[in-house]
């Protein structure tokens, strides 16, 4: 199993439209290039008016081959730059992606 986990901190008050854009504009295509999104997570637990909002947005695959298959198909994919580079900067003060994998999974996953 690999996980993908954007984090991102929201402007203040930005973190509840963020997600629901997200939800309209990134999931459906991630899904389809083999994502499944697992867990959306929010800091603090309820979302701020006048503050910024920290939210972990959880993807896994069942291996390496499908997240650089699914990262290849997203470089062409004009719906992701425009997403991450139009529209997703209105509500973000930061983004980072992280990919992660088992820490006993490690010696199988770097023999390819």
């Amino acid at each position: 199993m690999i996980w993908m986990v954007d984090e991102v901190e929201t402007k203040p008050g930005q973190g509840q439209a963020f997600l629901a854009a997200y939800r309209e504009h990134y999931v459906p295509g991630a899904t389809a290039r083999g994502l499944r999104l697992i867990k959306e997570m929010v800091e603090p637990a309820m979302w701020l008016d006048e503050a910024s909002n920290r939210l972990l947005l959880i993807w896994e695959t069942d291996s390496a081959g499908a997240v650089w298959a699914a990262k290849h198909r997203a470089r062409g994919d004009e719906a992701v730059i425009r997403w991450w580079t139009e529209q997703a900067p209105e509500f973000l003060i930061s983004r980072r992606r992280y990919t992660m994998a088992p820490a006993d999974a490690l010696e199988a996953l770097d023999n390819v």
